[in-house]
């Protein structure tokens, strides 16, 4: 299912704390992956395509490793970390010069000499240059050539290690010209009810993290992929909470990060736990998805664990479209992340919302319909202004547009929901938002 990766692979790795997500944001010249005092902030492996001097790669940012470390999520960040080093053709083990050598940094040092790749020794935190070269130099029982002393955060030396990094890069092959229809999914939900090892079903491998830990996931995590001939760029978001309810600076970051990756995607999956139904605070993220513009699909993650009758699943569907109240336009998927069940259907709403989110209707047939409502249709508690036409004024959610008189009165709330759910029924409008605005017209209308 994942796509191939054309670009040559630098990879970022090191113990926890001593700068790779400062270096990554620094290379990319954006901030990307989270970065505090906090140790272990991340934990998935980040990705994104950049270039320098010409010459583009993709750039890896790794969780720390804490060799050999008995603590359950630990030890899957270290393997995401390490399996990030296949196929790379050049690795930055950054240390910390402040710090000095220490024994984890020895056995790790030993695994990338033996991983095939490049392996260049970045020691950051070299804040002062005139110690730059003292500091480098206590690292040389490391036995790694070139060392490369380097300040991540103020950017001193980076433009140096660049040049070297992007001089031993293989020659580029000649890559497949890229598809320009790329659906940018946001995996998004609570902590905890499986967005990870939904993302990896869809993904068709272990690229994520998953723990029973809540809030595994810290940053947004972007894989691009391919699905029966189709693009998507597939992002697996932190878990959303209210703000009450987070936990710290890295959480509170995360859940910024999640919210303003929802807002640019194009479909929002919003994964909720089968055995728990559908919580307030699903709906709250569901309404921020439903106000974002993004096309919304329901995602009943861990199905295969409720025990519920044939007959009694149309009533548990019922119910949660109920919940849902103004977002029950949202499609809703039925799966297992840990089976596989269901998991493939997901692609095909995915598109089918895609769609209904870029669908421009014909004028001729929006007409239509709004003549047929003016004659057959409710107009609304009486005092409702006089309605004059319906026009569609953009994509992305499908917005509307109704003149109305030059009544100062406001249309009803119902009449904007009722004429919403006929534009749906007619245009085939699912799984996105329908955005309607009231205009008065006046001479210049006219």
């Amino acid at each position: 299912m994942m796509s191939t990766e054309a670009l040559p692979q630098v990879v970022i790795v090191g113990r926890p704390n001593v700068g790779k997500s400062t270096l990554f944001n620094r290379v990319l010249g954006r901030r990307q992956a989270i970065v505090g005092e906090q140790s272990g902030l991340t934990r998935d492996r980040n990705v994104a395509d950049t270039e320098w001097g010409g010459r583009s790669f993709e750039l890896s940012d790794t969780g720390g490793v804490e060799w050999r470390s008995q603590d359950g999520l630990t030890q899957a960040v270290e393997a995401k970390a390490l399996g990030a080093l296949e196929g790379a053709a050049a690795v930055l083990f950054v240390v910390d010069g402040k710090e000095g050598p220490v024994s984890i940094e020895r056995d790790l040092g030993s695994e990338l000499r033996r991983c095939g790749a490049r392996v260049f020794l970045v020691v950051n935190k070299c804040d002062r240059f005139g110690k730059s070269d003292e500091l480098a130099a206590d690292f040389a029982t490391l036995g790694l050539d070139p060392v490369f002393a380097i300040s991540a955060e103020h950017g001193f030396g980076v433009a140096d290690l660049l040049d070297a990094v992007v001089a031993l890069l293989p020659e580029e092959e000649e890559a497949p010209e890229p598809s320009r229809d790329f659906t940018r999914v946001a995996v998004v939900g609570r902590p905890n009810v499986g967005k990870s090892s939904l993302a990896n079903a869809m993904l068709g491998s272990d690229r994520l993290v998953v723990s029973d830990v809540s809030g595994t996931t810290r940053d947004a995590i972007d894989t691009t992929m391919t699905f029966a001939g189709r693009d998507y760029v597939l992002v697996d978001t932190a878990g959303i909470r209210r703000g009450a309810r987070q936990e710290g600076f890295a959480e509170m970051v995360s859940v910024s990060i999640a919210r303003r990756r929802m807002a640019r995607a194009d479909v929002a999956l919003l994964v909720i736990d089968a055995n728990v139904g559908l919580t307030r605070q699903d709906r709250t993220v569901a309404d921020e998805a439903q106000n974002a513009g993004c096309g919304l699909i329901i995602v009943v993650n861990k199905w295969d664990l409720v025990e519920i009758e044939r007959g009694n699943q149309r009533s548990w569907h019922k119910e949660l479209k109920e919940r849902l109240g103004r977002m029950a336009f949202a499609e809703v998927v039925y799966t297992s992340a840990l089976t596989g069940d269901g998991v493939k259907g997901v692609f095909s709403l995915i598109d089918r919302v895609a769609e209904n989110r870029l669908r421009r209707v014909p004028t001729g047939e929006l007409n239509a319909l709004f003549t047929y409502l003016q004659q057959r249709g409710p107009q609304g508690p009486p005092g409702s202004p006089e309605l004059k036409y319906l026009t569609q004024a953009s994509v992305a959610p499908p917005t509307f547009v109704v003149f109305t008189g030059k009544s100062r009165r406001e249309l009803p709330v119902s009449y904007k929901r009722f004429l919403e759910n006929r534009l749906r029924e007619q245009f085939g409008l699912d799984g996105t938002p329908v955005r309607i605005h009231i205009r008065r017209r006046g001479r210049k209308d006219r």
